[in-house]
């Protein structure tokens, strides 16, 4: 019996990544597989949309007149793959190997109790990355703002992404990274899908607290790998991609922890949070210091 995965990547000027992307997937084992692919395309100025293959019903382009943000096009892209059996969220900065879809498809049907599954993501040199995360606390967030979590992130657990575990076993986690998130199409229907109020980041962290309320179990497996490059469509605009990521954060706090520890997050969001990350920049590049105050520049201009 055939499994059925429909496959939803959501693209944003990520040039020739998404190309890569696509090559991998097809270059794939896909031995009875029914595959569609979804590209969602957010209003992209590139040409990474000038892809070999034509559209046909393995692979289908959706072109937004506007960037709708990530989690509304992965809702977007879903509806294109009603009669598939499985999900996959995948990055355009990914590729994937020659058995990823079979060693994934086949892990879940033996693990009834898993529901979302996420893969070991490394770099072109072959060095595991980290991809797991905890759900965001407000005394990790307290770290992070306070930069004690890049400092000694073995004591002060940071917020989000867990750097203090190696990722070379595999284990049960809070949330895996949804560049690579793998589960049943009524696990996301059930959950009525992303919350499309986070524009871009913390969709996912949402999304796997929702679930895990749910009980619904992510689970990180170390022996399915994958290639992420990483920051494909923020890698020119690290300004942006921090200004969403501390909006998106404070989002998060205020829908799960209330208006009160939201203000509290902001408030020392736009007073402490940039002298820690000026300061650390200074050690690690300067040159960065730079994009850093334009994020919270905008920060503050999104407040008004």
């Amino acid at each position: 019996m055939n499994n059925t995965l429909g496959i939803i990547i959501v693209n944003y000027n990520s040039g020739v990544l998404l190309k890569k992307c696509i090559d991998s997937i097809f270059k794939s084992n896909l031995k009875n597989i029914s595959l569609r692919v979804v590209i969602v395309d957010n209003n992209s100025l590139d040409n990474s949309l000038d892809l070999e293959r034509s559209e046909n019903d393995k692979l289908v382009i959706l072109r937004n007149k506007e960037n709708v943000g990530f989690g509304a096009a992965c809702n977007q892209g879903r509806y294109k793959l009603y009669d598939k059996d499985y999900l996959l969220f995948l990055n355009p900065d990914t590729e994937v190997g020659e058995n990823t879809f079979i060693e994934s498809l086949d892990f879940l049907k033996n693990n009834i109790e898993i529901s979302v599954l996420g893969a070991c993501h490394i770099d072109k040199n072959n060095k595991i990355k980290a991809s797991c995360s905890r759900t965001p606390k407000i005394k990790n967030i307290i770290w992070d703002i306070l930069g004690f979590s890049k400092i000694f992130p073995k004591v002060f657990k940071p917020g989000t992404v867990m750097s203090d575990y190696d990722h070379k076993k595999s284990r049960f986690v809070n949330q895996v990274m949804g560049a690579y998130m793998l589960m049943k199409n009524n696990v996301f229907d059930s959950l009525n899908g992303f919350d499309t109020r986070f524009f871009v980041y913390y969709e996912d962290a949402d999304f796997a607290y929702r679930a895990r309320l749910n009980g619904y179990k992510s689970y990180y497996n170390s022996t399915i790998k994958i290639v992420h490059h990483g920051r494909g469509t923020t890698a020119k605009i690290s300004d942006i991609g921090l200004f969403y990521n501390l909006r998106s954060r404070n989002q998060f706090v205020t829908k799960h922890y209330g208006k009160l520890s939201g203000l509290v997050v902001l408030c020392l969001t736009l007073t402490i949070e940039p002298l820690t990350r000026i300061g650390y920049n200074m050690i690690k590049n300067p040159k960065e210091n730079k994009n850093t105050i334009k994020a919270f520049i905008k920060l503050y201009k999104d407040l008004l």
